[in-house]
């Protein structure tokens, strides 16, 4: 491609001229798009070229409308849309500012300004301090909250403007609008939209300095006119199956995942009689949903509230969404569907009691009855003692091969891979064995196996299918097992995710660093700073250790 530029030392930039006759019109006066690549074998190679492509689309779309004067219209509709949008935005900065600290170092030009503008002063700066970010965020807080109230009271529209167009500007631009510069009375509208989403966005750090939990809304999506929204309508047709297939193929959604929003989509389609996803509504998905929770399943229950929100409109608004982004739909009409989650009374904690933990490990001790495959009482034995000694999930080890226990500097560990399953995270990773599963003989156990699977024969699988759950059947037959045989029948604990609460409350008594639980129990990193490096299999071992035996 003639605008990728390859360096002599094999890095690559991306440079894109705009054509003559429309740099006079693009954002910023920008005559080209430069992006720098890395080499062509870097991971995120790709990933920055179609970056700077899409930016390069964006510049020249905005380009075009300035030249052709196909302005976009500053009515109620688009600026309520927008203020709404720098809200959330506004929050959403506040959010990560809060939690990370490297974040937190943008603000420091922000509240010099604010100090030098007159704002009160406090101690010197000290970005890495959270208290200190606190006190000057409530700082910063109460002087936007007063100064955007004092302009909306005075009426000084002259002040407001001063104040928000150029963050207006921004805006716009980020959005991909392009407005007649002669629209004075559209951006002072815009203007005083912003001012007073202003007061809100400082309300609400306000709130959440003294303790309240806000959450940080959605970016709301700009809805089309009606005439647009109906002329699509009339006129197109996606297959909802297909865009779907399309969909699950370009994200590689793991078979099984794949196979169960298949069915969700495919009893949407039942539903509504016709598959042409650009008929849809959001009118028909409220319906479907109201049906959905009024609908008994099979247990003679009425449909929980979160299975029809993670499940059903989650995937049918993944699948819009996708359709939206590659242009086959002007907007996702999912995107303003939500359900509401009674919040449920908390009667216990979510890990076993001390109690709960060695009865089942007490049972796995047990003589299994002769009806039992080898590879059940295999699972039944030993899948409850990797999990309280690891966190690990159930299913992460019910599809555990023989080969993925290996030893390394002297260190017995297991490698938990997308390769013998499916891993949630789709990432691999390793978890050394606590020295109590070796003395147990798990690793003659794995030696007479040999190859393979360990907990279930793959040879049993009645349909040849990439999306076969065999692995996932070993753990509800589990969960069967722990609530009928061993007796855990208090439905407020999960009898096999509860292990995982219960590794990290024993990991907290323990003292062992957080950073390391996580990177055990494969929990994603919560700041970007910890995704830097990971903890070695020593570390982790010598982690695991200090989780106490079960005395059984």
């Amino acid at each position: 491609m003639s605008y990728i530029v390859v360096h002599a030392s094999g890095r690559c930039d991306y440079r894109r001229y705009f054509p003559a006759s429309l740099k006079p019109f693009v954002p910023g006066g920008q005559k080209l798009v430069k992006r720098s690549l890395g080499k062509p074998d870097d991971p995120q190679f790709d990933q920055l070229r179609r970056s700077a492509e899409d930016e390069y689309e964006r510049l020249f779309r905005m380009a075009e409308k300035a030249r052709d004067r196909a302005f976009d219209v500053l009515d109620a509709p688009t600026i309520a849309w927008l203020a709404e949008t720098y809200l959330a935005e506004g929050l959403e900065a506040d959010e990560e500012a809060r939690w990370d600290t490297e974040e937190r170092k943008l603000y420091r030009n922000i509240v010099r300004d604010l100090e030098q503008r007159g704002a009160a002063a406090a101690a010197s700066w000290h970005p890495d301090d959270p208290l200190r970010w606190a006190l000057k965020t409530r700082e910063t807080a109460l002087w936007s909250l007063d100064h955007h109230k004092c302009l909306r009271a005075a009426g000084d529209l002259e002040g407001i403007m001063r104040s928000l167009q150029e963050e207006a500007e921004y805006l716009l631009e980020a959005q991909g609008l392009v407005v007649d510069p002669l629209d004075v009375q559209g951006m002072q509208r815009l203007c005083r939209a912003l001012n007073d989403a202003s007061i809100r966005l400082a309300e609400t750090k306000l709130e959440r300095l003294d303790g309240k939990e806000v959450v940080t809304p959605a970016l709301p999506f700009k809805q089309p006119t009606q005439d647009t929204a109906e002329a699509v309508r009339s006129t197109s047709k996606v297959p909802l199956m297909e865009t779907f297939d399309a969909y699950a193929a370009s994200q590689g959604l793991t078979p099984g995942v794949r196979d169960e929003w298949r069915r969700y989509l495919a009893r949407l389609v039942e539903w509504l009689g016709h598959e042409d996803a650009a008929k849809l509504t959001t009118s028909d998905l409220r319906s479907w949903r109201d049906e959905l929770l009024a609908e008994k399943t099979r247990k003679g229950t009425l449909r929980d509230p979160v299975t029809v929100r993670d499940k059903y409109i989650t995937s049918v608004r993944a699948t819009l969404n996708w359709a939206v982004e590659e242009q086959l739909l002007p907007l996702n009409v999912a995107k303003g569907v939500t359900v509401r989650i009674p919040k449920k009374p908390k009667r216990r904690d979510r890990s076993f009691t001390s109690e709960e933990a060695e009865a089942i490990l007490r049972a796995t001790l047990l003589k299994t009855p002769s009806r039992l495959s080898a590879t059940h009482a295999r699972a039944r034995r030993w899948i409850p003692w990797l999990c309280a000694y690891s966190g690990a999930r159930v299913n992460e080890f019910s599809q555990l091969r023989a080969e993925d226990v290996f030893e390394e500097d002297g260190i017995w560990a297991v490698r938990i891979t997308p390769e013998a399953g499916s891993v949630k995270t789709k990432e691999a990773r390793v978890v050394p064995l606590h020295p109590h599963l070796v003395e147990q003989e798990f690793l003659k156990v794995v030696e007479a196996v040999g190859r393979g699977p360990m907990f279930y024969n793959p040879s049993a699988q009645r349909v040849e299918s990439d999306s076969s759950r065999h692995f996932k059947k070993v753990g509800e037959r589990l969960a069967q097992w722990v609530r009928e045989e061993v007796g855990i029948k208090d439905t407020d604990i999960k009898p096999n995710h509860a292990w995982r609460h219960t590794f990290k409350s024993l990991s907290y008594d323990a003292g062992i660093e957080e950073r390391l639980v996580d990177a055990i129990q494969g929990h994603a990193p919560k700041t970007t700073g910890r995704a830097y490096g990971s903890p070695s299999l020593a570390a982790k071992a010598e982690a695991i250790k200090k989780i106490p035996r079960f005395e059984i």
